[in-house]
């Protein structure tokens, strides 16, 4: 599929714009004033580099804007890592893991509207209940808690801290789920992986207090994933001989298992339209949420793929990066999520980690 690059004459010089097949003819034309309706791709950048930027994808995957922050704020720089991006009403949060900052845009405009920085030390991940927002804060070091937000004025309310690193975080069945446990990473090349623990913490949005701390089965895993789905929690972890899933009731902190006996060192877990989908060993796998056995085959065998990085899956198409090495362009490509076919591929920033419904 050919897709179409958008650039105004105005940002024409400042911003860079790339897409896969070489015979696509540049189109000069004003950049798009309404994001919605669309996928939203953050860049995170290089750590030392201010490099951080946003792309937008149209549904029919034929338009795609490079640069929309920089472009709709005066061709301001957003920083070095954009960890992850939420989304509230009229509102998307841009959450930046270096320059310990939370930069709220319309999502209809990209227009900024305000930015946080109370109280943030090294932000990672945050999730949304009622009128309050919580952002988990981790510098793999002393710094291990949530913050939790004034969603209409943007204050600071409070920090929970946690005896174990705080990462992804999600809203199910009207409480706030917390990856308390997950992977330490050695500070040097190649930035071997170690297990810190298998626990999830569960916070009552109403008292912002702990409510539960469930330990999942101590199996040498590594938890890889936190999602939320139908008012569940999931968590994924895996270590070198299999996977397992997690079915988390956040009011009781009960929770069911799911084996993945066949297919180790799984990671990535994402679930659409009641299917699992999660990668291994530069596979995509897919299943019903409801199977009782792992797949016998993959739905898609990723070839030249040098670092996997950012993946989702949204309205039945499969989003994978290759951030190759962290300093050029990502390679984005976009399958079928059903059949596995290659729908389009086109090139975005630097080491693009997520993908996202608008």
């Amino acid at each position: 599929m050919k897709i179409r690059k958008i650039l105004s004459l105005a940002f024409a010089s400042a911003l860079l714009f790339n897409i896969a097949c070489s015979d696509d003819e540049f189109v000069m034309e004003t950049p798009k004033t309404d994001y919605t309706n669309g996928i939203i791709i953050a860049n995170e950048g290089g750590f030392t580099t201010p490099t951080s930027e946003v792309s937008y994808l149209t549904n029919d995957l034929t338009l795609l804007q490079n640069g929309i922050y920089g472009a709709n704020n005066n061709k301001e720089i957003l920083g070095n890592v954009l960890q992850t991006i939420g989304f509230k009403g009229d509102n998307a949060y841009l959450v930046m893991n270096t320059p310990n900052k939370i930069e709220i845009v319309n999502r209809q405009t990209f227009k900024k509207q305000a930015t946080v920085t109370a109280n943030l030390d090294n932000p990672r991940y945050l999730a949304f209940s009622g009128n309050q927002y919580y952002v988990t804060n981790n510098n793999f070091g002393s710094v291990k808690k949530i913050n939790v937000y004034n969603s209409g004025d943007n204050t600071f309310v409070k920090s929970i801290n946690f005896d174990r690193y705080a990462e992804k975080v999600v809203e199910a069945g009207g409480n706030i789920v917390v990856q308390t446990d997950g992977a330490y990473y050695d500070s040097t090349p190649p930035y071997a992986s170690h297990p810190t623990g298998n626990t999830v913490t569960i916070i009552n949005p109403s008292s912002n207090s702990v409510s539960t701390t469930v330990s999942l089965p101590n199996t040498g895993a590594i938890i890889k994933d936190l999602v939320s789905y139908n008012g569940s929690a999931y968590v994924l972890t895996s270590n070198s001989s299999a996977s397992y899933i997690y079915k988390i009731n956040t009011a009781t902190g009960a929770y069911q298992t799911t084996t993945l006996t066949t297919i180790p060192q799984a990671d990535k877990l994402k679930i659409d339209s009641d299917k699992f989908y999660f990668v291994a060993s530069s596979k995509v796998y897919s299943m019903n949420i409801t199977a009782a056995t792992a797949p016998t085959s993959a739905l898609v065998t990723l070839t030249g793929v040098t670092s996997l990085y950012g993946f989702n899956v949204i309205d039945g198409r499969l989003y994978i990066a290759d951030a190759k090495d962290f300093t050029a362009d990502s390679k984005v490509s976009v399958y079928n999520a059903n059949n596995g076919s290659l729908l389009t591929s086109f090139n975005t920033g630097i080491a693009t980690n997520g993908f996202y419904k608008n």
